[in-house]
């Protein structure tokens, strides 16, 4: 690849390093330029401009960075990618699990070479579903294939994903005599927090006297597929209430300590080839401890040996760390965005553009418009119909705008907005602006073009802005609105 600058009537073809104005319109970094864009330029007055040339062999930044994560992809199921924007694609869980990195084959990978880069979670990270467990970013604007290849070569089973494999648990809590009130449900609810973050059901709580003989009979009689025991006193011995009434029941105890601050003073064993997992009492605060690495573990069905606890060492250091969640529930890793596609009129245009938004990656669409309320004709199953009162038109997509958007609660975190006249945008030129859209990168505005914003296009905009989108008057606006947002707005072609 070649970079720098070159004289203006050479540029076309090229891909435009950095940002700038020709005249009234203005050009994004990335951007191939084409003979409208080179005179526009000529036409500012500009004699040079700094680009990027891709060369014979070599491979450009978005098809790079998918055909890795294509590859990162292959054999697994569980995780779903992006669309690739600006040289990165994403790596997101579709469901509550685990991460496995072959942290040598991460290694390899960014050995390849510094344009191409591959970042994970750590190794057997919890995830959710939308959780980002990686992502792909190549740095230049092209990359030689033989690079690219490498990567390809190196990606399968660089990153794995495993799946919850119990699915309910039972819990067993002790009170010891004195014991402070609310002590024990404080305890139900963190567990029951931890449990819900995996998607496994709390089948049964007992509540026994901090005896042997009482641990023994209800961990014999709870119901669930792993049994969690939680003691009103701490566990300070192997032959202590909790796992003597393990083996009462007739389970073992396998190990008791581990070395992990907080949650020391956990054990765990079997009954009846059910996992039990005597909990620390920190285990009654929702911030991570050791309890969290040892219960997601068995959860996702990876077996833990002595050889295992000794590991967790190395990082368990948990206590006063700056990037220990403080509480459990409060911070949230990087998630994939929840989008709310909105497909505004009537008729044949607008049901094509209907069935583009469903096949895109949205999570929800909504068919708005007059008839769309008495169940359109031919409206494709999975929209969501939204009825406007009066005549179609402008004042229709202004009282549709306050209707929807006020509507979409918390759970949305962009809108796009699509115009049912029309020739209707494919699902791929939607999943573009989508893959757009990063809050976090500062694009919080995403749009094919300035001229197809002009005529109604597609637009893709954040919470941020919904307020004042409430405000217009339909989509006669909305480039007034992205062009005083212009440092959030993005344009993808």
């Amino acid at each position: 690849m070649k970079f720098g600058p070159v004289p203006v009537r050479e540029s076309e073809g090229a891909i435009l390093a950095h940002s700038i104005s020709a005249g009234s319109k203005r050009l994004r970094k990335g951007r191939r330029l084409g003979r409208a864009e080179a005179e526009a330029l000529a036409a500012a007055g500009l004699r040079e401009v700094v680009v990027a040339v891709l060369e014979e062999g070599d491979v450009g930044e978005d098809a790079a960075a998918d055909r890795i994560a294509k590859a990162l992809l292959s054999g697994t199921e569980g995780l779903v990618q992006s669309a690739p924007f600006t040289g990165r694609v994403n790596l997101y869980a579709e469901r509550p699990g685990l991460v496995e990195i072959d942290t040598e084959a991460v290694f390899r990978i960014n050995g390849i070479d510094p344009a191409v880069t591959l970042a994970t979670l750590p190794d057997l990270a919890r995830v959710g579903s939308r959780i980002m467990a990686a992502t792909i970013k190549i740095i230049t604007y092209g990359v030689a294939e033989r690079c690219v290849e490498a990567a390809v070569a190196e990606s399968p089973g660089a990153i794995r994903f495993r799946d919850v494999e119990h699915r309910d648990a039972g819990l067993v809590l002790t009170e010891v005599a004195g014991q402070k009130g609310g002590l024990a449900e404080k305890g139900r609810r963190a567990i029951l927090g931890r449990l819900d973050a995996l998607g496994i059901s709390l089948a049964e709580t007992r509540i026994v006297p901090h005896e042997s003989r009482a641990v023994g009979g209800a961990l014999s009689e709870c119901r669930g597929s792993i049994l969690l025991l939680l003691t009103g006193s701490a566990t300070s011995d192997p032959d202590d209430v909790g796992p003597a009434g393990l083996r009462l029941a007739g389970g073992d105890v396998r190990r008791f300590g581990i070395p992990v601050d907080p949650g020391n003073l956990l054990f765990h064993g079997e009954l009846s080839g059910r996992p039990v997992i005597g909990l620390p009492g920190c285990a009654r605060s929702p911030a991570l401890n050791g309890a969290d690495w040892v219960l997601e573990r068995i959860a996702c069905g990876i077996p833990l040996a002595d050889s295992d606890f000794a590991a967790m060492g190395a990082g368990g250091l948990l206590k006063e760390i700056p990037v220990r969640p403080q509480p459990r529930t409060a911070a949230r890793p990087s998630a994939r965005p929840s989008i709310d596609a909105l497909v505004f009129g009537e008729g044949s245009d607008s049901l094509a553009a209907v069935r583009s938004a469903l096949e895109s990656s949205a999570d929800r669409v909504h068919a708005i418009g007059p008839a769309a309320g008495t169940g359109a004709p031919g409206l494709p199953a999975g929209a969501n119909s939204v009825a406007v009162d009066g005549q179609a038109g402008q004042d229709a997509e202004a009282r549709a705008f306050r209707a929807v958007l006020s509507a979409l609660g918390e759970s949305a975190d962009a809108a796009m907005l699509v115009r049912g006249s029309g020739p209707a945008p494919s699902a791929a030129q939607l999943d573009r602006l989508i893959a757009a859209f990063s809050p976090a990168d500062g694009r919080e505005i995403a749009y094919p073009s300035v001229e197809s914003l002009r005529s109604g296009g597609p637009v893709l905009i954040g919470r941020r802005f919904f307020e004042a989108l409430v405000g217009l008057n339909g989509f006669e606006g909305i480039g007034m609105l992205v062009s005083e947002q212009g440092e959030f707005a993005v344009e993808t072609e």
